[in-house]
């Protein structure tokens, strides 16, 4: 059987072994203690490394056969079917690329648990929500240049040849008689890399509001900057079991885009962070990422975003 088990180790002692792919699905048992009559329990979990319409029905061949189920709001469905070896094809949607199995033996008496991870067919990932927040010490006419390594999909306010305006103190920006709370783009990008060696963090769906709040506290996030990543990111996040997040800061950022603003201010701060859902059936090891302060002295500018990593490598 191609898949049976699969295990995640990140570990700067493990580095050399890592497996550089996440398989599209694995198979594991368990004693189904309440056994049905009418046959053996399969148990199908999903979960997607991308955006996805819920409450989908899976669409499932097994043997060649043509079936639908309805999956529950945690991405779950059973079926009973007669003990045999089966060959499985699963299908979701036409974003995501379809999934067949090889043999998998169903018996009496156990509960045969096939986790899928439906992977999307377009491997360009859109930086979500970077947002521009200038802070002069005064009113100040300002122009900022954004250089994109990947094609703008959505700007607010609206942007051409670069933004022209007057930053506030309070990081807001006036361009063309309108107040903005910050400037905002998002673009595709061909993004699929974790640098292992930076470190990281495993934020589980309980956890992931306080330790969100911890870093970007370490970070130097004011109150408001906290609220805004946090209110956009963590009904995202809080979709998987667990997560593993990455912070890339400062010159790492030009990854995604470059910023090229005049006045040049004394401090430009920029925070992108890049995660990937963590299966639960995974034993993940981290080497915790270390976290400096920001310099929010004096005429400051902070930008922040995110990207989320399908089938990450490296």
């Amino acid at each position: 059987m191609r898949i049976l088990l699969f295990f995640l180790l990140i570990n700067s002692d493990l580095l050399a072994n890592k497996p550089e792919w996440i398989p599209d699905y694995f198979v594991s048992y368990e004693q189904d203690k309440n056994p049905d009559k009418l046959g053996a329990r399969i148990r199908v979990i999903c979960e997607f490394d991308a955006d996805y319409d819920p409450f989908r029905e899976l669409r499932f061949g097994m043997n060649g056969s043509n079936e639908r189920i309805k999956l529950s709001d945690k991405n779950i469905a059973e079926v009973i079917r007669k003990p045999q070896k089966a060959v499985f094809q699963f299908y979701y949607d036409s974003h995501f690329q379809e999934i067949e199995t090889d043999s998998i033996d169903i018996k009496t008496g156990q509960i045969t648990i096939i986790s899928l991870h439906f992977k999307a067919k377009n491997d360009q990932r859109p930086v979500k929500k970077p947002v521009i927040y200038l802070y002069p010490e005064s009113d100040l006419e300002i122009s900022v240049d954004l250089e994109t390594t990947g094609e703008l999909t959505f700007t607010y306010p609206d942007y051409s040849k670069n933004w022209k305006g007057i930053a506030h103190p309070d990081g807001s920006v006036s361009i063309a008689g309108k107040t903005y709370p910050y400037l905002f783009w998002e673009a595709e990008q061909r993004f699929n890399t974790f640098d292992f060696e930076r470190g990281g963090f495993v934020l589980s769906r309980e956890t992931v509001v306080s330790l969100l709040e911890k870093q970007l506290y370490e970070l130097g996030f004011n109150d408001k900057e906290k609220t805004d990543f946090i209110t956009f990111w963590g009904p995202q996040l809080q979709k998987h079991e667990r997560v593993y997040v990455q912070f890339i800061l400062n010159e790492g950022c030009d990854l995604f885009a470059r910023l090229n603003i005049e006045p040049k201010p004394d401090h430009l701060n920029r925070v992108y962070m890049v995660w990937t859902p963590v299966d639960n059936h995974r034993n993940v090891f981290i080497k915790p990422q270390k976290l400096e302060k920001m310099n929010r002295d004096d005429f400051d500018v902070l930008e922040w975003g995110g990207i989320e990593l399908a089938n990450p490598t490296n």
